[in-house]
């Protein structure tokens, strides 16, 4: 067998200084920071910034409705809402319009003559009759009874109330009330007859008085009768002539 090669006869020296390895603790340099986006004093980034003495435009919203007699209404609403100095301020415009009046926000003052005028026009134009039982003069309405026919056996009735629209259906009934002309009636005569019973009533305001318009029985003059109630529930009214002359009065 041939001879093999035999170990080395000397190991390498060893180095003259070990190094030990120390692990570096120092921290490494964070990413610079990036600031948010500046956002307006009292609102999201999204909001537009509305300069000092500005306002913001405001868009009209229109609503449509139809009564029972099919007259349109109109409602425009504005609303314009401004930020001044961190202070808010709202401004509302409510117009709303029904035929030639405004119903239920004071289109017409029943007791006014001219609005008693136009109320018996309206009667002759639409019913082609001012034939009636009687009528009532609210604040900003009329309620005028009709016989139902012009036969003086039928005693049907019909109601209907007038707000400067159309003349608008309210109840069907029957009544043996005596009729009257109301075109034979002067519309003037309406004028200040609220005046006495206001002064006698504590508390009442023009809107509490009412005044119902009827021919009076046998024996009685009394055609109007203005009323109204004072802070106690107590009623007063004054009665009137068919020419607006005082005949009673009571609490």
């Amino acid at each position: 067998m041939a001879d093999q090669p035999g170990p080395p006869d000397k190991q390498p020296d060893p180095p003259d200084e070990w190094r030990v390895y120390e692990e570096d603790k120092t921290p490494d340099p964070e990413p610079p920071s990036v600031p948010p986006p500046p956002v307006p004093y009292g609102g999201a980034p999204d909001v537009p910034h509305v300069p000092y003495g500005q306002q913001p435009d405001y868009n009209p919203v229109f609503v449509t409705s139809t009564s029972s007699s099919k007259a349109p209404k109109l409602i425009l609403l504005v609303v314009a809402i401004a930020v001044l100095g961190g202070v808010v301020a709202g401004a509302i415009a409510i117009f709303a319009a029904v035929d030639g009046g405004i119903g239920g926000i004071g289109g017409i003052d029943a007791k006014n003559p001219d609005d008693f005028a136009e109320l018996i026009d309206k009667l002759e134009e639409e019913k082609g009759t001012t034939e009636v039982h009687q009528v009532g003069f609210y604040t900003d309405y009329f309620i005028v009874y009709l016989p139902y026919t012009d036969d003086p056996s039928d005693d049907r009735q019909i109601s209907y109330t007038w707000r400067g629209g159309d003349l608008e259906e309210w109840t069907r009934s029957t009544s043996t009330d005596p009729t009257f002309d109301l075109a034979e009636i002067d519309p003037q005569v309406i004028d200040g007859m609220c005046d006495p019973v206001l002064d006698e009533a504590d508390g009442a305001v023009p809107d509490d008085c009412y005044v119902f318009l009827s021919r009076p029985s046998e024996g009685s003059d009394a055609w109007f009768r203005a009323s109204a109630s004072d802070d106690f529930g107590r009623s007063v009214y004054v009665e009137y002539d068919k020419f607006g002359v005082e005949v009673s009065s009571g609490p």
